[in-house]
């Protein structure tokens, strides 16, 4: 449901999840190249050149050679996607406000631990090479609830 609430809300904006990723990065990371770009955000190459171009013809990033190497190229976000920008941070902190309304500050660190918790489990699995249990280790899935 976020998921889907984020996506209208950048829909609103005119872009698509991935595009708003990715100027929230250059906003943060600005002259970056496309390989850094694709790193850091964890898609391929070609997929951040499609993105960028798509950026770049409603002119919000601008594609400039690195003065020191002319084969690379850095991108760099321009005013209209700085503006942008804001209104996607305003939208998600509406987003987020609607999501945790109701919650105590005391519930929002206990589901900031949990969630910290799920996540170290993953990294570990990602470490012990998919391995999630330990011998002798059972407890009820998630996904059995459903």
């Amino acid at each position: 449901m976020h998921a889907r609430c984020a996506d209208q809300m950048m829909d609103e904006v005119g872009l698509f999840r991935g595009q708003g990723m990715l100027l929230k990065y250059l906003a943060k990371f600005d002259g970056l190249t496309h390989s850094e770009i694709a790193e850091k955000l964890e898609i391929s190459p070609a997929a951040v050149t499609k993105v960028i171009k798509r950026l770049e013809e409603q002119n919000y990033l601008k594609r400039q050679s690195d003065p020191k190497d002319e084969r690379i190229s850095r991108i760099f976000m321009q005013p209209e996607g700085l503006q942008t920008i804001e209104k996607i941070h305003k939208n998600f902190q509406q987003l987020d406000e609607a999501t945790f309304e109701g919650f105590s500050d005391e519930e929002l660190e206990q589901l900031h631990g949990y969630l910290l918790r799920i996540q170290e489990n993953l990294q570990a699995r990602l470490v012990n090479n998919g391995e999630i249990h330990r011998p002798g280790h059972r407890r009820p899935g998630f996904h059995r609830h459903f």
